[in-house]
C-alpha cells in the first residue's frame, strides 16, 4: 500500500534518520512522527488475541469478514486515599510546605486539601487552599469556587 504525503508533511520527515511506524496487522503504514493518529490495539474476545488495527480499512474488515469481537482493554482505575507525607494526622502542602491537619488517624488528608477532590489533575497531591487558589483558582468550576471562597472565609488552611 501506498501513501501519499503532501509538502508540508515532507518537509517535516526530510531530515528525520528514523521514522516512528506503526504497521497494523494487514501490513498498514502509519507514521508517528506526522502527528498521525496512534491505531491502538484492539482485543478480539472471539479469537484470544490483541491486534493492531487501522481505523478506516482493517477494523472493518476484521469485524465484517473475519468475525473478530473486537473490545479496547482498558485498565481499571483503583482510587486509594492519598497518604500524607508525615506520619501520623499531619501533612505538609506540596509547594509552601505549610503544615495542615489530617482528617483523622488513619493517615487520609482532608477533601479541602486533595487537587483532584477540586476536580483538578495535578502532580501536587497535598495543596493548602492559598496555593491551590494562587494556582488553579480559573480551573475551578463556579461552584467549586464558591465551596473555595467559604472554605478561605472560615479560616481553614
Amino acid at each position: 500500500m501506498t501513501t501519499k504525503l503532501t509538502w508540508e508533511e515532507y518537509q517535516k520527515i526530510k531530515d528525520i534518520k528514523i521514522l516512528d511506524l506503526e504497521i497494523c496487522n494487514f501490513k498498514h503504514i502509519n507514521i508517528l512522527n506526522l502527528g498521525w493518529q496512534a491505531w491502538g490495539k484492539w482485543y478480539c474476545e472471539k479469537h484470544e488475541k490483541e491486534h493492531v488495527l487501522c481505523k478506516e480499512l482493517c477494523l472493518p474488515v476484521s469485524r465484517n469478514i473475519i468475525g473478530c469481537e473486537l473490545i479496547r482493554k482498558r485498565a481499571k482505575r483503583i482510587e486509594k486515599p492519598i497518604k500524607p507525607n508525615r506520619p501520623y494526622d499531619w501533612a505538609n502542602c506540596y509547594l509552601c510546605s505549610k503544615e495542615l491537619e489530617g482528617a483523622s488517624k488513619k493517615g487520609v488528608i482532608k477533601n479541602r486539601n486533595n487537587p483532584s477532590f477540586w476536580g483538578i489533575g495535578s502532580v501536587y497531591k497535598i495543596l493548602c487552599l492559598e496555593c491551590l487558589g494562587k494556582k488553579y483558582y480559573n480551573r475551578l468550576s463556579s461552584s467549586k469556587r464558591k465551596t473555595w471562597k467559604k472554605y478561605v472565609k472560615r479560616g481553614y488552611k
